[in-house]
């Protein structure tokens, strides 16, 4: 079979009668290229068998068409999840994706983010360790010219991009679930209190106990950091109150399998002495018994519209910050309908 000469921007550019640069602004879709011209170019770019050179576009743009993650827990369900959005949307956008874990260590993110920069990515999608107060290290990538765009977790900054769930109003409405199957002594089990994430959702379960007319009780809201034998000790703290929580919100997945853990371990059962629920993504809470309710944060969707983000902001310099927030759907399954006798 003969195989087919492929093409160059130089060649393209002699047929459509325009400047290589054209021809190169144009698939890449750049903001400057009408969407006529685009089109010829793309059309003439698929009939003469056109390969993009990786290589030759870095030389001439100084970044590779490379899209740097970077996420604090990459072997998680959660994050693999919103891997695969971000590497479903880059792929059809014509970038490869190298990913990064910092194990929610913040020196370990600050070496993520300088060995991107010193690939050359075109962009980077990070979601922030536990440990992470400040984007001083962030910042950096701003002045070299390489956009950030932050995925599920956040700092409290406008200088950025970010793609999060709905985590004020998923809190409330959990927290009004719980109340709704009769619990008044709901607890909150919150990860590191630096995490914006973390301030959003307490602040819904806060509002919900203000709306509920249930007074916020300090005993029943810990931090823990986002490790199992932390939130396992945070979880007893509250089983050994003179009067325990009837109802623990727990703010992530391994917050909520601690729970769970615990008080199991006290022999308590679920849903009939404590009620549980969670923020989670995993499939395996349904695989549990009882089965666990959760706040599903559609991580998939989050990381697809932070690439989307992201690829945006590479395109176009002048794009504005945006605060991207995703709804998220709320599971009710057999760990929080409790029955109550009046």
């Amino acid at each position: 079979m003969e195989i087919k000469k492929t093409a160059s921007l130089k060649d393209i550019a002699q047929r459509l009668g325009i400047s290589i640069a054209t021809v190169s602004r144009a698939l890449q879709a750049h903001s400057s290229i009408s969407t006529n011209t685009r089109r010829k170019v793309e059309e003439a770019a698929r009939e003469m068998n056109y390969s993009k050179n990786f290589i030759a576009d870095s030389l001439r743009s100084g970044s590779l068409p490379i899209i740097g993650v970077i996420v604090p827990h990459g072997v998680t369900l959660f994050y693999s999840s919103v891997l695969d959005g971000i590497e479903h949307v880059a792929a059809q956008e014509g970038y490869a994706v190298i990913c990064m874990n910092s194990h929610e260590r913040y020196d370990e993110e600050h070496r993520n983010v300088q060995s991107l920069a010193g690939l050359h990515v075109a962009g980077i999608i990070a979601s922030v360790t536990q440990e992470t107060a400040d984007s001083a290290h962030f910042d950096l990538l701003s002045e070299e010219g390489i956009p950030v765009v932050f995925v599920a977790r956040d700092i409290n900054t406008t200088r950025y991009s970010s793609v999060v769930a709905d985590s004020v109003d998923a809190a409330r409405k959990a927290t009004h679930h719980l109340a709704s199957q009769g619990c008044r002594r709901i607890a909150i089990l919150c990860g590191p209190d630096c995490l914006r994430m973390v301030a959003e959702r307490k602040h819904g379960y806060i509002e919900a106990l203000h709306e509920l007319h249930i007074p916020v009780r300090p005993e029943y809201v810990a931090y823990s950091d986002i490790e199992m034998p932390s939130a396992i000790d945070a979880t007893d703290t509250f089983l050994d109150l003179p009067q325990p929580p009837d109802a623990i919100l727990a703010l992530n997945d391994t917050l909520l399998f601690a729970a769970m853990r615990a008080i199991r371990s006290r022999g308590l059962s679920m849903p009939s002495d404590i009620a549980l629920m969670g923020f989670s993504d995993v499939e395996y809470t349904v695989d549990v018994s009882p089965t666990l309710s959760t706040i599903e944060d559609q991580s998939r969707l989050m990381g697809e519209t932070a690439c989307r983000t992201l690829i945006a902001h590479i395109r176009d310099s002048r794009q504005k910050p945006n605060r991207i927030i995703v709804p998220t759907i709320q599971r009710i399954r057999e760990s929080s309908r409790k029955t109550f006798k009046r």
